[in-house]
């Protein structure tokens, strides 16, 4: 059996933002996620691993775009109790949490880190996640919510693919491990 993925798969603009300061993501509104295959990468995952804000942030866009798959929101706090089916919030370790999920076999899927910048920093220079998708879209933002802190130093990724897109768009893979 293959080996399950913490994958990061994020998109971030041309100066390093993945949101404006406000949290807003209206930036990635003209661009196709069928263009690069979303629907392909999603169908790899079993788990997702995502923050409280970034929790909240997609509960207010409606409807809870993955409700059959795992969901664990990392949160000291109660989750609402209009709560996606499939999701639980966690408060404990990672490096703990990690070792759950990749030992857990009724769940085959990859894992997706979805966000925030300080989930994928902690997944990212914790050692746990094995591969980084980063899509730069070309959009400047000047300021906002960046990728990575002044923290995030110390981890040389390994680029393993890249592929530009119509839109302008560019994906590089790297592996983490």
């Amino acid at each position: 059996m293959r080996k399950k993925l913490f994958r990061i798969y994020i998109a971030v603009s041309l100066d390093g933002y993945i949101a404006r300061v406000n949290g807003a993501v209206d930036w990635l509104d003209d661009y196709d996620p069928a263009e690069f295959d979303f629907d392909g990468f999603l169908d790899t995952v079993g788990t997702l691993i995502i923050g409280r804000k970034t929790f909240d942030q997609v509960m207010e866009f409606g409807d809870w775009p993955y409700k059959d798959r795992r969901t664990i929101v990392l949160t000291s706090r109660d989750l609402p109790k209009d709560c996606p089916p499939n999701t639980a919030a966690y408060g404990g370790s990672l490096m703990e949490l990690a070792q759950q999920l990749r030992e857990d076999k009724s769940d085959t899927g990859d894992i997706w880190v979805v966000g925030g910048a300080s989930v994928v920093t902690q997944f990212l220079f914790g050692g746990i996640a094995d591969q980084l998708d980063v899509f730069v879209i070309p959009e400047i933002l000047g300021d906002g919510i960046r990728l990575f802190g002044r923290d995030a130093a110390g981890t040389t990724p390994k680029l393993v693919a890249s592929q530009s897109y119509k839109s302008g768009v560019v994906r590089m893979q790297y592996d983490l491990r």
